[in-house]
């Protein structure tokens, strides 16, 4: 039984994911023992929370512990910790050489980098499985294997993280909404192992212009230049995260990513662990060898004679990059998008004038009256598997004239009635908020009410509709959706409205049935829905 465990993790941030699994493996096979992470700065950052460790040694050089003295004064800190074994997931000379003076009695590793001697466990590299993970797992040979761990990387991110990254994104303009598509044109390993910039713009536009989705280009400082010329090359506009972010907000970043478009690189293995989908180029490198983990993730790559190699540039014509098409990757992409899940078409409803008439605040039951056809209608959508959702403002709660209870009470009455008709909602969201004293991202136009709906349901706005009778229901009308402007309750005065204002709905309808007729005949030109 080890009771302080050193684990040194490797350099490389890719590499550092595809060792997740053994940590784990470690974790279970000594529960009770404390584990430390030595690291490098960037690999520390990746394992801020993460179950498998319970403390993190940063090795920081330069820095630090830069030269001989830095060195020596890490080989004192590491002394001080009193750790019974070294796990050494990194392979160099100098792994085994600090440890072996810092006086870690049980040393293990690869017999690698002429080390052999200063290991007491140690295991010939040749023995070690092809994939870079396996062989990590591998050295758990060497202190008894653990039945039950997880077998996948898997990455924590804290809620406040994902709260900054959302932030960030909305400060580039980027909603909370809006599907992220993320492209990664960089590889810190050298040229060779990068698909051309170009390519990666096309492809990019493409499924921007198939998904309404946004794009958000990552890298570190050293892509910047790369990161740009992708931007450049796009028609659709862009986002350049590349250099500005720190390694836990680009892991952050990568989770609000619905697909990754990537080379063989860290962040590819990164979004991986994460959960999300991956599209990956390869070319001189070998993807039995440094494959991302995710069942599910797609590879995509031109075989030729010379690849794999191990250069980090091209001595020749880089044919194994320069034979993946533009074709081919949008291809990959499209089925990852496909697999994930075509969501669900919806169609928001504005209540109070589309729905039923408006009185003005609904206080009491009696009030409550359908528009003729709007039952009919929401069950026409219902037949086509169409998600109907009501986004309705109620400041009436906050100017004190009903409560919360009367809104249950008159959407419960909505519900009957509309069950009646064979029709049904899939979600109600109201917002209670005073329009000037308390500031809300709820009251519409404001799209608090769509995300939640988005949160909770999977909907393709870019395939949804907003119906409305004022310009603010109009208003909802973004990520690909379209608005359609009822005559019914304040519409007609709207429509002059929004004329004078120079904007106009996609469509004017007369009423619910007359939108609803409308949306199908549109959703069936766009090739949504079948005639």
């Amino acid at each position: 039984m080890f009771n302080k465990i050193l684990v040194r993790a490797p350099n490389w941030i890719g590499d550092a994911v595809m060792a997740i699994p053994t940590l784990s493996a470690l974790r279970a096979r000594f529960p009770e023992s404390r584990i430390t992470l030595l690291a490098k700065p960037p690999v520390a950052a990746l394992f801020e929370h993460h179950p498998a460790i319970d403390r993190l040694l940063v090795y920081e050089s330069p820095g630090r512990h830069a030269g001989l003295a830095g060195l020596w004064r890490l080989v004192r800190s590491i002394h001080e910790g009193r750790f019974d074994l070294a796990f050494l997931l990194q392979n160099a000379f100098e792994a085994a050489l600090i440890t072996a003076a810092a006086g870690i009695p049980e040393r293990v590793g690869y017999a690698a980098d002429g080390r052999r001697f200063l290991l007491t466990k140690s295991l010939e590299k040749k023995s070690a499985p092809l994939h870079q993970r396996e062989a990590y797992l591998h050295l758990m040979s060497s202190v008894g294997s653990a039945s039950e761990f997880e077998r996948r990387p898997f990455l924590v991110i804290s809620e406040k993280e994902k709260q900054s990254a959302s932030d960030l994104l909305l400060a580039e303009g980027i909603a909370r909404w809006e599907q992220v598509i993320g492209i990664n044109p960089g590889a810190a390993y050298g040229s060779s192992k990068r698909w051309d910039p170009a390519r990666f713009a096309a492809a990019a536009d493409r499924l921007a212009a198939r998904h309404s989705a946004r794009v958000v280009i990552f890298g570190g400082p050293a892509e910047i230049a790369i990161s740009e010329e992708v931007r450049r090359n796009m028609k659709h506009p862009a986002v350049v995260m590349a250099g500005k972010t720190t390694v836990r907000m680009m892991m952050a970043l990568l989770s609000r990513c619905r697909l990754f478009i990537t080379n063989d690189s860290g962040p590819m293995h990164i979004a991986s662990a994460l959960g999300v989908s991956v599209v990956a180029v390869f070319g001189p490198t070998n993807p039995d060898a440094t494959s991302p983990a995710g069942a599910d993730d797609l590879i995509v790559r031109n075989k030729v004679d010379c690849a794999p190699c191990t250069h980090r540039e091209c001595p020749i014509d880089h044919r194994c990059m320069t034979g993946v098409s533009v074709e081919a990757v949008a291809e990959a992409a499209e089925r990852q998008m496909a697999r994930l899940g075509r969501r669900k078409i919806a169609v928001f409803l504005d209540r109070d004038g589309t729905i039923n008439h408006d009185v003005g605040h609904m206080d009491a039951l009696h009030k409550y009256s359908m528009i003729p056809g709007a039952a009919e209608a929401i069950a026409r959508l219902n037949r086509r598997g169409i998600s109907v959702i009501i986004v309705t403002n109620q400041s009436g709660v906050a100017r004190g004239i009903f409560d919360e209870e009367m809104i249950g009470q008159v959407h419960h009455h909505l519900k009957t009635v509309l069950a009646e008709a064979g029709a049904h909602l899939d979600g109600i969201y109201y917002c209670p908020h005073h329009p000037q004293i308390i500031p809300c991202t709820c009251r519409k136009p404001q799209m608090g009410m769509i995300e939640q709906a988005i949160s909770e349901h999977p909907i393709d706005l870019s395939g949804s509709y907003v119906v409305g009778d004022k310009p603010l229901d109009m208003g909802l009308a973004r990520g690909g959706m379209k608005g359609v402007l009822v005559r019914t309750g304040h519409g007609e005065a709207s429509l002059q409205e929004m004329i004078q204002a120079g904007t106009r709905p996609d469509h004017v309808a007369d009423d619910l049935p007359a939108a609803v007729g409308w949306i199908l005949e549109d959703l069936q030109r766009r090739g949504w829905i079948a005639e």
